[in-house]
């Protein structure tokens, strides 16, 4: 771009096409198929409105609940801004909005392949206006601009996978969860059962058609102390990292490919004296988080893709990967031990495939202390526990974690039985002060009656 040599002279032409309506603008980025990550809308719109959102005397308005998750601001989603522009009827300032759009673009023109003759049709459009700026509301701006934007791979809602929980559990409500699931399609519910739960935890971890096998035959519990062995805690009753995460897998964004943002966003945002300063919160990629395919992995893999077959790439997250069989025989592995000379991986499916033709599960107690130096060398597959049952026949040696979970459980059902006792004897109470209330009445009525021949209160004696 001979005609902008510099950073400033950028700068400067950017301001000059507020004039331009937002229409002829996203035509011209069309025709140019000019297309922006949704990471670059979030930006500017973010940017776009700030002055609007902690501008002090509608600041003063807002709830601690508010105050305090503003405090993440600077990460809000796409749909958290929208919702901050629509619940509080903020005004729109379209003509900042575009400047800041070309600032990027133009700080980045190598990206967008953007050359002189883009510039000239720019040209041709904003000698085409007057000089007054576009008025115009922020959902009519979108029914233009909306169509230049796309979610690239690795972000939903102009986030990366690798922060949106965190983001989300500290900026949002449940509401607001449901909203963003709403918004692309996903009913987001109180609730899931059994198997959805499994088919979460299969898309997550990358679980075989033989490892899910294997957890249909635990119950719930067992399956949320299965996931939370293996470091990722879920349950049934959604809460908000739960609603984040149902999200993620009804889209399949699972193990997706992270697109790296090169973008340079080093722009002149103009400062807002009386915007309300707030200590922000920096969000990190931690392991409860959506599970994305790394950097490294992304790119290196085209490169040597006759070395390494694309069937294999699905488990890296596997804690035993060639240990698929079955549930219903792994209970018998210690009975089949001592026909394996060594407790090696290929003999332990041998076993299984033995053990299911004897299946003779009351006998182990009988066979174990008999030949105790062959079954020794068992326990050493541990990796194996993650698919074992955690709860066996006449076992009652839980492990901390699991012992934690049975008591979270165990306590909820006892605050629903009181919550009920509590209503039983609310109603109980209530129904006995009006029945003393009626009896009461009733006997006053029968003394006025006797002694005075009239009812009390001048109620008519019905029955003369």
């Amino acid at each position: 771009m001979s005609k902008l040599k510099s950073q400033e002279e950028m700068f400067a032409y950017s301001k000059t096409l507020s004039v331009i309506p937002a229409e002829d603008l996203a035509n011209l980025l069309v025709a140019s198929k000019i297309k922006v990550p949704s990471y670059i809308h979030r930006f500017v719109l973010r940017e776009t409105i700030y002055p609007k959102v902690f501008a002090n005397a509608l600041y003063q308005t807002y709830t601690d609940e508010l105050k305090y998750r503003l405090r993440g601001y600077h990460d809000y989603s796409i749909y958290l801004l929208d919702k901050l522009i629509s619940d509080y009827n903020l005004d729109f300032d379209a003509a900042k909005y575009k400047e800041i759009f070309f600032d990027i673009l133009f700080l980045n023109a190598d990206q967008y392949g953007i050359k002189e003759h883009f510039i000239s049709e720019l040209d041709k459009l904003k000698y085409k206006y007057a000089v007054d700026f576009e008025t115009i509301t922020y959902g009519n701006f979108m029914n233009s601009f909306g169509k230049l934007f796309y979610e690239p791979s690795g972000y939903l809602d102009g986030v990366k996978l690798q922060i949106l929980k965190d983001i989300m559990i500290h900026s949002s409500t449940l509401g607001d969860l449901r909203g963003l699931g709403e918004k692309y399609g996903v009913k987001v519910p109180r609730r899931i059962n059994k198997t959805q739960l499994i088919q979460i935890l299969a898309k997550r971890f990358r679980l075989s058609d033989q490892e899910i096998v294997l957890l249909d035959d635990k119950s719930v519990l067992e399956l949320e102390i299965y996931a939370k062995e293996k470091g990722f805690s879920i349950s049934i009753d959604l809460k908000k990292s739960d609603m984040v995460e149902f999200i993620v897998y009804s889209l399949g964004l699972y193990h997706q490919e992270v697109v790296k943002d090169a973008h340079d966003y080093n722009v002149p945002l103009a400062v807002d004296l009386d915007s309300v300063k707030i200590e922000e919160i920096t969000f990190a990629a931690n392991d409860q988080d959506i599970p994305v395919v790394p950097l490294e992995e992304a790119v290196v893999p085209p490169q040597k893709e006759p070395e390494t077959p694309k069937v294999e790439e699905p488990q890296p997250l596997l804690p035993t990967p060639v240990v698929v069989e079955p549930q219903p025989a792994i209970l018998e592995e210690e009975v089949a031990t001592p026909t394996a000379p060594e407790p090696q991986k290929p003999p332990l499916k041998e076993s299984r495939k033995e053990s299911r033709k004897e299946p003779v599960l009351e006998k182990q107690p009988d066979i174990v202390p008999a030949e105790p130096a062959v079954a020794k060398p068992q326990p050493t597959p541990e990796p194996e526990l993650a698919l074992r049952p955690l709860f066996t026949e006449g076992s009652k040696n839980y492990s901390e974690e699991e012992r934690a979970l049975l008591d979270e459980k165990i306590n909820l059902i006892i605050k629903k039985y009181q919550r009920k006792r509590r209503q039983k004897a609310f109603w109980t109470v209530f129904w006995i002060v009006i029945g003393v209330a009626i009896l009461g009445f009733v006997a006053f009525a029968y003394v006025t009656y006797a002694t005075t021949g009239s009812l009390p209160w001048g109620i008519p004696v019905f029955w003369e």
